[in-house]
């Protein structure tokens, strides 16, 4: 049972980084699409 919740611990946080490390570029590369296309 602890197995489980260290897994869950450790899962969590990853998904967590991972779809900040997603976010971030994507953010970044929508500013400068639309930056390119309307300035």
């Amino acid at each position: 049972m602890s197995n489980y919740s260290v897994w869950r611990d450790l899962i969590k946080p990853t998904i967590f980084a991972f779809i900040i490390a997603c976010a971030i570029p994507a953010g970044i590369a929508g500013v400068y699409y639309l930056y390119s296309n309307f300035f």
